[in-house]
This record gives C-alpha cells, structure tokens and sequence, in this order.
C-alpha cells in the first residue's frame, strides 16, 4: 500500500528514492503516465537493480507477489479449503497491493506530489477497506468473499493486460544477465522469483510467445558461445564462466513456460523438446558428450562394498569361497585405502550444463517410461501371457533380457557413457539427487554407485525420522526366548513407533545398553529367525548359506504374523544402520525391491532343478521329456498338483512353449508357492523402510544393505583402530594382530561380536563401526592384571587387552575369552 502512493506518476516514483537526477538508464520522458507493473519490471535494467542484488531481491519481491502469489490468491477457495483467518488475511492485504499496480490516469502536470500522492492512497484505502469488511463477514459470508475473489480476478488480468512488451523483455534481460546461480543463497532465489514471474506471465497466450521468443534468442547466443569455448577447455586448466550458470537458468525457466503453455492449451501438443529445437540445443549436447569423454576416467572414492560390486561377485559367494572367489587384482584392492583427487576443474564448469540435460531430458524419460509399461501391456494381451518368443528365449536366463525405452533414450545413454563423472559430482555435492540429478535417480539408478545411492537413502531415512517423534521402546526378553519375547512387545507398535530407539535389557544379565546390548540383540534375534523349529525359513540347495520362505510353513498357525514381524526386524536394522548375520537367496530379495524373478535365480535356490531347466532350453525336447504345465507339490507326504496356467494339466510342454514354461516354473518355485508369506513379509518390511527408497537398490547391493561385507579383513580394522596407553609398536599389540590374523574367518566373526556387539562389518569397513556416540572406531586399551582375560565394552568399540608376557599366553587369553564371551553381558 506504500508504494501505492507514487503509483500515478512515473517520474514522482523515481525521484522518490533521492533528490538527484534519475538514471541515465532510464529516460524520465518516456515513463511518464507509465503503468506502474511495468515501470518495475522495467526498472530491472536499470544499473542500481543489476549492480545490487540487495534492490533487485526487493523489487522482485514486489513483482512477485502481485504477479505470482496474487495471481495464486486469486483463484476462489472451495468451502472446504476455505480456512477464516487465511481468507480474512488474504482479503485484507492483496486487494490494496493490487490497486497499486492497476491502471490509472496521469494527474495534471501542475498536481504536485503530495496531491498525487492523497489521490493514489484514498482509492486504496476505499479497497482495502471494502475488502476487510467483506473478509470480516467471511465466515458467514460466502457471497462476500466470493465477490472479492472475482474482484481479484479481474485485476489480475488487467495487470496482464497492460504489461508492455519493453517490460517483459527486461525481466528476461534480466534472468540472462551474469550471475552464478550457485553462490549465495540470496542470488540464487532472486533469480528464482524471475523464473517464476515469467512462467506465471508465459501461463498468458499474449506473453507467451513474446517469452518463448526472447529466452531462444538469449539461449541460442548462449548455445554458441559455450561450444566455442568447450573446444578450448583444458580438463586441469579450465577457467570458471558463468555462461554455463546462465544457460540453466534459461532452460530451467523455458522447460517451465512450455509445462504452463501445454496446461493452459491442452488442445496442443506443447512439448519442450520443441521449445529448444530453434536454439540448436542438440548441438550443444554433442559438445557435452565429447568434453566429457575426456572426464571419463575420473577417480571416484570407493568404500570396499562399492569395489566388492564392481567385481560382479555376489557377497553370499565371498562369504562361502572367500577371496577365492575374486580375481588377484580385486582381492588386493578390497581392503586397500583408496583415495581419489577431487573432481577437475573442467567438470565443476561443466556441472550446469549437466543439469541442464537433466531438466530437458527428465520429461522425455518420463514419457518413454509410459510408453514402455504401455507396450510391455499390448504385449502381454497380444502374446496371451506368453513369453515364449525367440528374443526372450536367448536371453531367458539373464539379468538383462530386456533394455528399457529409458536405458535407450538420450538420457539412458548419457548415464551410462559418463557413469563415472556423474558419480564424482554426485559424491562431491551429495544434494544433487534431491534436485536437479533427480531424473538419474528416478530413471537410470543403476548408473549410480552403491556409496552414493546409500548416502542419499540415509539422508531421506533420517528426514523422515525427524518428522516425527517417537518415545524409547524398551525390551525386555529372556535370551533363550528372544524370539517369542521380542514378537510379543513389539507386535502391537506401529510402524511409526517402530522408527524409534530400542533399548534392550536380557533378563539375568548385568549389561546395560549404551548401544552395544542393542547390537548383541539384532545379532541374536537373526539367528533365531531361521530357528528351524519356527519352520518359518528353508535353506537352499547352493553352496552359500542362504534362506527362503518355506512354502509348508503354514503348520506354525501363526507364520503369517511371524513373517510380518520378521519384515520389521530386518526394516529397522535397514532404518538404524544394523546389519545382520541373514542372508537370503537371490529370488528373495528381488521380491523385497518389487522385481521378478527369472530362472537365472533358480541356481542359487535349487541348483539341481536349475541344471534340468537349463539342459530343456540348451536341446531339442521332442519326444524326450513328458511334461506339463503343472508342478506336484509334496505337502507332508501329500501330493498336490498345481497349475502353471489354466487347464495347464493338460497342456504338454514341447520345443515351442519350453521357453514360457521355464520362466512358469521358475516364478512358481520361488514366488507363487510362497505368494501370502512374501506378502506378509514385504508388509513388515515397508512399514519401517518406504518400497520406492528399496528401489533404488539391486539385489547385491541390498544383500550389502542388509548383512554388510562378508569378509573380515583384520588388515582394514587394523588401519581403523585407536590406542590408549598402547602403540602400534607395542610388543603386545603386534602379537595381538598376528594372533588375530590366524584366526579363521568363523572365529574373526567370534572375536568381532565379543568386542563391537555384532559380527557383520559395516559396507564402508570398518571405519564405519558405530558406537555410543555415533561413528566409533575400534579402540585397544590396556588393562593391568596378567592372569585376566581381555574385556570389552561393545557399546564403545573397546578391547581391555592385559599386558600378557608372551605371545603364547596372549593367544591362549584371547581365546578363551572370544569363545566363551561372544555371547552375554556382566561386569568384569
């Protein structure tokens, strides 16, 4: 309303900041009886508003509130978003702040400024007035409020109406001008406000084409100069340029327009890729693609979960064969140290380009989604169910048989060609996924690196545990009823409450949890998930340890809520960071991200069965094997037979169908005959951890997620260890370490729980063990008493190691206290 009072006179408004000259930048002359919407926009050129990003913050808070929020305002409340103090407060303010920006007469030249000024603020006081009283009554008053949303209509679009196209062009002049973007925050939303004042006036046809205009003339301009300078750049040497920032502003703002443009004309088909065409964009995308290439060895810093993924070999197998299972050159690199040099220069200059990519192609992808569920349905209907074509056939026992329409378009190639500069930025500034890098998140996940993708789905976990506040549950159980007990106390709490912190007390034991007693609590609660007396879990066949529902283990009544339960177990040691000695065969945990099973998986489950399968599609069957699509189930000693499809008893497998009833019988294995207790399960588990942030996982790296590395390096916790009245060089200490180095893998494990509470190692190594205090790293203390055994405080990480004399007793101490301490708590 203040600013109002100057609203009828240009030139009043101008000399109103100081007595002085205005501005060579803006001549008087031509302002005069000026509009006063467009005066302020175009007051943006002016030098004091592009030297200041202080005054252009403040204009554009004015043209964005009557432009963007009063344009938001204006659109009438339905009764039951209508809230009486928002409808009272909004009534009372953006009437007067609108007057202000609709057209008035120019007073008579001999008027002096007070007069002008009385002749602006009555109008305004009269509106804001009438729009109080009709917002007092607005409870009781429908008809009221609803005729001052139409009076705010109304001026809405006559402040539209009368902008100038001298004013539009500054607002875009002034979005283009340089200016990083990605400096201070306050930078950053100024031109943000000018992004959204132009989209809100491109929602208006008789803007629209002049913004669209304007903007592919500053891109294209943009387009050439950056293409030009990509061929000069050095990957070391690269010079900062705010080109590159310009450009995805420019983008950004167009992507916007042609969604607001394609809303308000849905009779057309506005794509942006259209909007770009005119810009030479593709070019530009080349550029990018070959600056790239050059960046494509980039070094990214990799924890041993992440280069035990890159060897292809799946955890389970190490923790069977051990380093046996991976080449010379991996084994030696798992535990090693490796450090990367942070991103170059060149790739930090490129990184506005990039999310310019993004912000173009996220569109296209989300399309090209559509239209691949859309043939996969056409598919299915035209195929009857059948997957039995030649194409699937050569392929049927492989991870990749299909390649999406996303992994072939544009952005799918671009993911996968520059997999590992992606990454670097991604490590360097992790917030990227939440904003621009979305679309790689959402649409080629696979391209990016298990460190970055568990970074970002523990930051999401963490936001959403800081939504809500839950109080400690505190346990109580028996440890050899730790199952029962655990079931019975925590059946009843919701998923919510579930989140929170779990303190656990073992009945009969003197440990107090600090966090070590909690660990020892997931360690022996796994265990007892695949008590066989539950009849919950059957091993498989293959050679790792691994476990799947049991389809006969309806003869626990309640198995349905134990599966249940067992989901909530294995969802809040996902949630807090725990992992656990549980490990699944590969069907099972594809079902836990929501992906299919296919026969490849069967190897794993029934090695025996999958050898048949595989022999069936490696030869011609005919008149070798009587088959049909069913399966015989032995239900304790019972046969029952199921179909594979309708009336599959009697339709014969042959040469031709062979391939469908593989794929048939591999989903029945390890899916259908187990359909209620995954169901149940898969309820449990997304009760504590959302299905969509599982997604972004393969089944390795969930396996990862869920028991952590599978080997003890000693090497690696050697490297993560402290000292306290100790060092490295003590002679105590280097016996320690070569005793331990001789210890099996099963008694490493031993050794672990006894001193950390768990026996897994974190993804990261062991720099990632937690303690009471968050990130702990394991520590050796020394303790007085020759003829005592070593102690340990798991809530801290800590080994009370005695000053032995020998290595022969010390050897002989550590034993005896890792295989009859490893379980239970007391006082030393």
């Amino acid at each position: 309303a203040a600013l109002g009072v100057a609203a009828p006179r240009a030139n009043v408004l101008v000399k109103s900041r100081s007595q002085a000259d205005p501005p060579e930048d803006v001549p008087i002359q031509d302002l005069e009886g000026e509009y006063f919407v467009n005066l302020l926009l175009r007051l943006l050129g002016t030098k004091l508003f592009l030297s200041s990003s202080q005054h252009a913050t403040w204009l554009l808070s004015i043209l964005h509130a009557l432009l963007v929020q009063h344009k938001a305002k204006s659109k009438p409340e339905t009764p039951g978003e209508r809230g009486a103090g928002a409808a009272a407060a909004a009534a009372d303010a953006a009437p007067a702040a609108a007057a202000a920006a609709a057209p008035a007469p120019a007073p008579d030249a001999s008027t002096g400024g007070e007069a002008a000024a009385a002749a602006a603020a009555a109008p305004a006081g009269e509106e804001s007035s009438q729009a109080s009283g009709a917002a007092a009554g607005g409870g009781s008053k429908p008809s009221a409020e609803h005729q001052t949303m139409e009076r705010w209509a109304k001026i809405t679009a006559e402040m539209h109406s009368v902008l100038s196209q001298q004013s539009v062009l500054a607002l875009c002049d002034f979005l283009c001008q340089a200016g990083s973007g990605h400096g201070s925050s306050g930078e950053g939303d100024t031109f943000q406000m000018a992004s959204e004042i132009l989209v809100a006036l491109a929602a208006s046809q008789m803007h629209l084409d002049m913004v669209r205009t304007e903007l592919l003339r500053v891109l294209s301009s943009l387009v050439t100069d950056i293409d030009a300078a990509l061929a000069k750049c050095e990957a070391t040497t690269a010079e900062p340029s705010t080109m590159e920032t310009r450009l995805l502003r420019v983008v950004r703002t167009l992507a916007e327009v042609s969604t607001e443009a394609s809303k308000s004309q849905p009779s057309q088909d506005v794509k942006a890729e259209d909007f770009f065409k005119e810009a030479r964009i593709e070019a530009l995308w080349g550029a990018l693609d070959r600056t790239l290439e050059r960046l494509d060895d980039t070094e990214v810093v990799a924890t041993p979960a992440q280069r035990l993924l890159s060897s292809g070999v799946a955890p389970s197998q190490v923790r069977v064969e051990g380093s046996s299972g991976l080449s010379a050159a991996t084994s030696a690199t798992l535990s090693s140290n490796v450090q990367a040099a942070p991103p170059k220069p060149l790739l930090n200059r490129l990184l506005p380009l990039i999310e310019a990519f993004f912000v173009l192609h996220n569109g296209a992808s989300e399309a090209a989604r559509e239209k691949e569920e859309k043939a996969k349905q056409e598919q299915h209907v035209q195929a009857g169910g059948s997957t039995s074509s030649a194409a699937s056939a050569k392929h049927i026992f492989s991870d990749n048989a299909e390649v999406s329409f996303v992994e072939k378009s544009r952005l799918g190639q671009f993911c996968k060609q520059h997999r590992r500069p992606l990454n670097a930025l991604v490590k360097q500034t992790p917030t990227l996924l939440s904003r621009s890098f979305a679309p790689l998140l959402r649409h080629m996940p696979a391209c990016l690196d298990f460190d970055n993708k568990r970074a970002y789905f523990r930051s999401q976990l963490r936001s959403r545990r800081m939504e809500t506040r839950s109080e400690t549950i505190r346990l109580h159980v028996r440890r050899n009823e730790i199952f029962m007990d655990s079931y019975h106390q925590l059946r009843m709490r919701t998923g919510e409450e579930m989140r929170a912190k779990i303190q656990v007390q073992f009945q009969g034991e003197e440990g107090i949890d600090a966090g070590g007693v909690g660990k020892e609590w997931y360690s022996a609660l796994a265990k007892e998930i695949f008590n066989p007396n539950y009849a919950l879990f059957v091993q498989a066949g293959g050679k790792a340890c691994t476990y799947h529902p049991n389809p006969m283990s309806y003869v626990n009544r309640d198995h349905l809520q134990f599966f249940q339960f067992i989901g909530r177990v294995i969802g809040k040691a996902i949630h807090d960071g725990q992992n656990l000695e549980a490990w699944f065969t590969r069907g099972f945990y594809k079902h836990m991200l929501g992906r299919k099973v296919i026969p490849a998986d069967l190897e794993a489950f029934d090695p025996e069965y999958f050898s048949n399968l595989k022999w069936m599609l490696d030869h011609d069957i005919t008149d070798i094997v009587e088959l049909f699509f069913c399966a015989e189930n032995d239900e304790l000693g019972q046969i029952r037979i199921v179909d594979l499809k309708p009336d599959g008893r009697k339709l014969p497998v042959t040469n031709d169908n062979k391939h469908e009833y593989i794929q048939l019988m591999s989903e029945h294995k390890m899916t259908n005959s187990v359909r209620p207790q995954i169901d149940a399960f898969l309820k449990g588990l997304h009760e504590i951890v959302p299905a969509e942030l599982l997604s972004l996982f393969d089944d390795k790296e969930l396996e990862l997620l869920i028991s952590g590395l599978p080997d003890i390096d000693i090497e690696d916790l050697k490297n993560n260890t402290e000292y306290h009245n100790y060092t490295p060089q003590s002679q105590q200490v280097q016996w320690f370490w070569k005793v331990l180095s001789e210890f099996s893998q099963e008694q490493r494990a031993w050794f672990l729980q006894f001193a950390t509470g768990t026996s897994r190692v974190p993804v990261e190594g062991f720099k990632g063990l937690v303690g009471m205090r968050g990130p702990q790293k394991f520590s050796i203390h020394k303790a007085f008493g020759a003829d005592r055994l070593p102690s340990a405080h798991t809530c801290f990480n800590q080994l009370d190691l005695p000053e032995y004399p020998s290595e022969e007793v010390l050897r002989s101490k550590l034993m005896q206290a890792v295989s009859e301490g490893h379980e239970g708590f007391g006082f030393a």
